[in-house]
């Protein structure tokens, strides 16, 4: 029999209770799986810092590295990109909703494959521009779903480390790509060198592509288009645990709930695109939603995070480092992120999202802060530029940088909104919120080159007082989540819960308490086995 650990708490606050919820390996291997689409948002996003540090790819694009033309295409190129990401986000808020989770993250894979095999072909940069831009609305559609489908197939109580799981695998893509890219340096010069990288593309894309006919359904959306068999059957796989659990009583009070929520939300009749978005931005309860999704993704760039990670190997050449060690460099910066995205996931569902958020930016406004004065004081002045140690503290405070983004903010900024959006316009906010990502990296990338060329140091300036703005707009307006089942989220933002998670499952627990009652008297004494196949609808008020 499972036990229901709650505390009273005041109408429109933070519900407080302690969910008794089984473990599943079947649940933390579907959120690993799909993080494929994690490694190849991460790849693709990373490759343009790795081609920027071979010789072979400037001299066959006719480029020269360093002069202003060559500094225009390198932002041509990430900007292009982020353009197609932000493209991606805006289908995405039709075929996420239109054809379910998987379908619309095979969508993302076809497009990610066919942009991939572009680039790995060009033969000018027209033809890598246009490919950098396919790409990057495959991209924008993956970036998307993955934590969006995470999300809704996580429990509460570890979604941080389950959504966190992309951040991880971005993490080691931008890693990987940093090594493969080191490690075709010492190929014989010419097009392998940059091309064989390119090509790595195709992998995690292919991976995703064929395991994706294989992912379940999410169960919320199978609701929402009244397919309740299908969503129950999903539901009780995801949580089933014979042992601990033998009657389900966790999948029947989350289905409940589920039922609940969605066809109370389903009387805003936001079927589509269009109703969704006339929905989100007509009611202010999903305004405020809106604007902290948007907030947390375009607020995230603005720390500087692509920037840095996109001309790195361009900043440790500046920074003294030459050869091929700004590539090593490169790969060991991303590496990093790989530890720091995972303490990310492993603790931050005990104390957080705020505390995550703003100790990052605590964190990254004092490193960002140093690196400035090591650029002004070492790289700018002629009369220090030999200066090996404050140029290899430059070094330093770029890869103190990264630890504190990558345990703070990187995962992070998916999970927030993943978390915060209800089913009624899910799909939008989440695509919503990801443009906001895209839109900041057009902006930053675009203008990076020119920047440093132009203002050198000052940039770095721009970028604290950016990362300074974000913290200040998280800490007075970001709700904290951690804990809550994606229905009660709602609370936070007033709008009504028609049935609570605890609410839920303590009539799941009480009704079986006394059917076990009734048996015991009608057996005397003996208490008949009894298997559940599926719960009772919830009757939902009009």
């Amino acid at each position: 029999m499972t036990t229901v650990h709650q505390s009273p708490a005041p109408e429109g606050s933070k519900p407080k209770y302690t969910i008794p919820r089984p473990r599943n390996l079947y649940n933390f291997t579907i959120a690993l799986f799909v993080a494929c689409g994690s490694l190849c948002y991460g790849y693709a996003s990373s490759i343009s810092a790795a081609l920027i540090g071979q010789p072979s790819w400037y001299d066959y694009m006719g480029l020269v590295s360093g002069t202003a033309q060559s500094n225009r295409i390198l932002g041509a190129i990430n900007g292009v990109y982020a353009a197609g990401g932000a493209f991606g986000c805006i289908v995405n808020m039709y075929i996420a909703e239109r054809f379910g989770r998987p379908r619309s993250i095979q969508i993302g894979c076809v497009v990610s494959i066919v942009g991939a095999s572009i680039m790995t072909a060009s033969v000018n940069i027209p033809m890598f521009i246009v490919s950098r831009f396919i790409m990057g609305a495959g991209i924008g559609i993956l970036v998307t779903l993955v934590p969006l489908y995470q999300s809704e197939v996580s429990p509460p109580e570890s979604r941080g480390l389950m959504v966190g799981l992309h951040g991880v695998l971005i993490g080691f893509s931008y890693s990987l790509t940093g090594f493969v890219t080191y490690g075709c340096y010492f190929a014989s010069y010419g097009q392998f060198q940059w091309r064989f990288p390119l090509a790595v593309q195709l992998l995690p894309c292919t991976v995703l592509l064929v395991g994706s006919f294989f992912l379940p359904e999410s169960p919320r959306w199978l609701i929402g288009k009244d397919r309740h068999d299908e969503a129950w059957n999903v539901t009780r796989r995801l949580h089933a645990n014979q042992k601990k659990d033998p009657t389900h009583s966790y999948a029947h009070a989350e289905y409940n709930q589920m039922m609940a929520q969605i066809q109370f939300e389903k009387q805003h009749d936001a079927v589509g695109m269009l109703k969704q978005a006339k929905l989100a931005f007509s009611q202010r309860s999903f305004q405020k939603r809106l604007g902290l999704g948007f907030l947390v993704q375009f607020g995230n760039q603005c720390t500087g995070a692509l920037v840095i990670n996109n001309y790195n190997a361009q900043l440790f050449t500046g920074l003294g480092v030459t050869g091929s060690l700004p590539l090593l460099l490169l790969g060991f910066f991303n590496l990093t992120t790989v530890p720091g995205n995972l303490f990310n996931g492993l603790f931050i569902d005990r104390f957080g999202r705020r505390r995550f958020v703003l100790t990052g930016c605590i964190g990254i406004i004092v490193c960002l802060s140093c690196e400035a004065a090591m650029t002004a004081v070492f790289v700018e002045n002629p009369a220090n530029s030999s200066n090996r140690v404050g140029l290899g503290f430059g070094v330093f405070f770029i890869f103190a940088y990264v630890v504190f983004y990558s345990s703070c903010l990187d995962a992070t900024m998916y999970l927030i909104p993943s978390e915060i959006f209800p089913m009624v316009i899910r799909g939008f906010g989440m695509s919503w919120s990801i443009m906001g990502q895209f839109i900041a990296t057009v902006i930053l990338l675009e203008a990076a080159p020119t920047a440093f060329q132009n203002i050198g140091y000052k940039f770095w300036i721009i970028l604290i007082c950016l990362t300074a703005i974000y913290g200040v707009l998280v800490y007075l307006f970001l709700p904290e989540t951690k804990g809550m089942t994606l229905e009660d989220i709602s609370i936070l933002f007033g709008d009504p819960v028609e049935l609570s998670f605890e609410q839920a499952l303590h009539r799941e627990t009480a009704g079986k308490d006394e059917d076990e009652a009734s048996e015991i008297r009608h057996t005397g004494g003996a208490l008949n086995e009894k298997t559940v196949d599926r719960p009772e609808h919830v009757e939902v008020k009009s």
